[in-house]
């Protein structure tokens, strides 16, 4: 499969951390031409010494004019929609990074744009290309635990440990711990339905010195009548990650230590008793396995697993948990 995309030209834009990062994995994986673009010329400057690239450009508008066959957007949420909009009118395929959007506000007009132009997007929800993770879902869907009817999702982490340059992030300034939407959007994948209705208490809690919510406890209702219960936090310490389902015959619990393993148990009514699974990882891992699934997309015209409208169930969520800590009330979707 990997000469089958080997001839695709990929343009990154944004030379950040995630930018540097699926750049790196791309040319492992092959891909034969690669560029970036970014505003801020010291990022490229490293991505050049780094990573070996000559082919940098200061603009997006000025990079699109030397016919790339698919782009990868690795900015701010707030410029996704319109970044993704120049690239699939230049005849790109896409590949945005989480979240979509920081508003649901434009996404059904891009997905059409996707649409009408016989384009490719994909949205860059990594977790559901782990292995642990998506052991669990395999789990799931083969009716291990019967029936599922909650969710519990949890992620926390000490932000100045994990990146000392924090305050410097539009996280901090923006989305807060909403920016570690991975959780959300993992509720939407297993309960396997749009979400109905929101609330959500959030703020600065914690000694984390940032402008930005260091604290969100989000409920969910699912269509189908699953109950999602997603905390999220910037102040942990140790660092925890964690999804458990529960369902009317059993439970799953995934957790991830580290980055170098995860174990997954599973009970059932039918064995009364856990198992445990251990699996070693490596952080890359889930990023290879989602840039290689685009790439072929791309490659043979399929449908991306994670198209613009799945997307959207995650930014909705957030968006509508953001106003409802705000007015205090449940939010309809």
């Amino acid at each position: 499969m990997k000469n089958d995309w080997g001839d695709t030209s990929v343009l990154i834009v944004g030379a950040g951390s995630i930018g540097s990062r699926h750049f790196s994995i791309l040319q492992e994986l092959g891909v034969s031409r690669l560029a970036a673009c970014d505003t801020d010329s010291a990022k490229l400057e490293v991505l050049r010494e780094a990573l070996g690239t000559d082919e940098l450009y200061p603009t997006l508008s000025e990079a699109l004019q030397h016919d790339f066959g698919a782009v990868f957007i690795c900015t701010p949420p707030a410029l996704h929609i319109g970044q993704a909009h120049a690239a699939i009118e230049a005849g790109c395929d896409v590949f945005c990074e989480k979240p979509l959007s920081d508003s649901p506000e434009g996404i059904d007009e891009l997905s059409r744009l996707v649409q009408d132009r016989g384009k490719l997007l994909m949205v860059g929800l990594c977790l559901r290309f782990h292995e642990g993770l998506r052991l669990a879902k395999q789990r799931l869907d083969e009716g291990a635990i019967g029936r599922l009817v909650a969710v519990r999702a949890m992620v926390g982490e000490y932000l100045p440990e994990i990146r000392p340059d924090f305050q410097t992030l539009f996280s901090t300034q923006t989305t807060g711990a909403f920016d570690l939407i991975h959780e959300v959007d993992l509720a939407v994948w297993y309960a396997n339905g749009p979400p109905r209705r929101v609330t959500a208490m959030t703020g600065n809690h914690s000694d984390v010195p940032m402008k930005a919510p260091d604290l969100a406890e989000i409920l969910v209702e699912f269509n189908g009548g699953v109950i999602g219960s997603i905390h999220l936090d910037f102040f942990q310490r140790a660092r925890r990650r964690m999804t458990e389902l529960l369902g009317t015959e059993g439970s799953i619990l995934v957790e991830l230590a580290s980055s170098e393993q995860c174990t997954v148990s599973v009970y059932t009514t039918h064995d009364r008793d856990w198992t445990h699974r251990t699996i070693p990882t490596e952080r890359d891992d889930m990023f290879r396995a989602e840039d290689r699934a685009f790439l072929e997309c791309v490659a043979l015209r399929t449908p991306v697993p994670v198209d613009a409208q799945t997307a959207k169930h995650s930014v909705a969520i957030v968006h509508s948990a953001r106003q409802a800590a705000q007015q205090g009330h449940t939010m309809e979707l």
